[in-house]
């Protein structure tokens, strides 16, 4: 793979990328890294070029390579990048052109003029890694965690709120904190904490009513680059832009590739806020319509077979599930009735056991 950089404005470390697996971010954040610097440029790539740089191991056909290709984009075009330019707000898509070409196996692609600053524009504050490193990592938590300390990479330290981080993090929301350490920052740390002397803190607070206090935010401190790495990176950077494709190709027709001219006045955002996080409250009254709904799919599904000699087996555990579900909804109902001013850390804690049982 070489040394190749990845390089993109810290602006796009303010999105949440939404249900990617490790492959989809790899092949991502490879296309960053081929589109850095090239403007808006229509630009050509190989299957095989794309496989060799996400170090795809398993035997991958075309057309499952293909549906990985379209997710990227799909979940791409579903994030929430907002444009805004004279009191308008516009929702667009980042890359511009993304055709497939099937027989020849290649894929064309160009940036969106209005986010040539993401792979173009490095005066301000921007974020580098190597590619191989990211590629290897095998979470995807560990993938978009790595990405945030790589923009702290010149201070070793980052601070964000609990909210922050599950938005960042694309955690699930009923992930308790014991969940988060498990699956988050267990993760985390096996992969990058050896390497990076990653120091993980919990920052706790009181987040009103009688209870304990809970974890508010996390402190992650890790070793900082040092100069003589960044010279070394960039000397590398400068001297491996490309790899030949698999096969070699008539040299493109002009009008293959365009360049669009800039704008001279452009503002482009960050995604929007944080969306506030549903209460406890509302938790316990969405889960209490959930078990509602699914007791009376049992009992219809069990009145219609219990008689059905073939279907016995499959029935004869559903009066116990349905009398275990009408339990824990006597137990979330008999929460909900009590003032939230009132809540102990233990009717917290069993009411957000309750909500993630299944």
């Amino acid at each position: 793979m070489g040394n190749e950089i990845v390089k993109y404005n810290n602006d796009f470390n303010n999105q949440a990328l939404r249900n990617f697996t490790a492959e989809e971010l790899n092949l991502l954040i490879t296309l960053f890294h081929k589109l850095k610097e090239k403007g808006t440029n229509i630009l050509e790539y190989s299957f095989y070029e794309l496989k060799k740089l996400i170090r795809l191991e398993k035997n991958m056909t075309t057309k499952e390579f293909v549906n990985t290709i379209m997710n990227v984009n799909k979940k791409l075009l579903s994030l929430n990048y907002t444009y805004r330019e004279n009191n308008t707000i516009v929702q667009m898509a980042i890359f511009k052109t993304f055709k497939i070409k099937l027989n020849e196996q290649i894929l064309m692609i160009s940036l969106n003029e209005d986010f040539r600053f993401l792979l173009n524009d490095f005066n301000k504050e921007w974020t580098r890694f190597e590619l191989e490193e990211f590629v290897n990592l095998k979470s995807s938590y560990v993938k978009e965690f790595y990405r945030r300390m790589k923009q702290f990479r010149k201070t070793g330290f980052w601070r964000c709120s609990i909210d922050e981080f599950r938005y960042l993090m694309d955690i699930p929301e009923n992930y308790k904190i014991t969940n988060i350490d498990t699956r988050v920052l267990k993760p985390i740390m096996r992969e990058l904490g050896e390497k990076y002397n990653l120091k993980i803190e919990k920052k706790y607070g009181f987040s009103g009513g009688r209870g304990r206090s809970r974890v508010t935010g996390f402190e992650f401190k890790f070793s900082t680059e040092k100069k003589v790495d960044i010279v070394a990176v960039t000397e590398k950077e400068d001297n491996n832009n490309s790899i030949p494709l698999s096969k070699p190709r008539k040299p493109k027709k002009k009008e293959e590739t365009r360049v669009v001219s800039e704008r001279k006045t452009r503002i482009v955002e960050a995604p929007p806020k944080i969306e506030k996080e549903k209460t406890l409250r509302e938790k316990i009254w969405d889960k209490i319509n959930e078990n509602t709904e699914t007791i009376e799919n049992l009992e219809a599904i069990y009145t219609g077979l219990k008689d059905k000699i073939q279907f016995r087996k499959l029935t004869e555990k559903y009066p116990q599930k349905i009398e275990e579900i009408k339990n824990m909804n006597m137990q979330l109902k008999a929460i909900y009735n009590i003032d939230e001013n009132d809540f102990t850390q233990e009717i917290i804690e069993l009411a957000e056991d309750l909500i993630i049982k299944k």
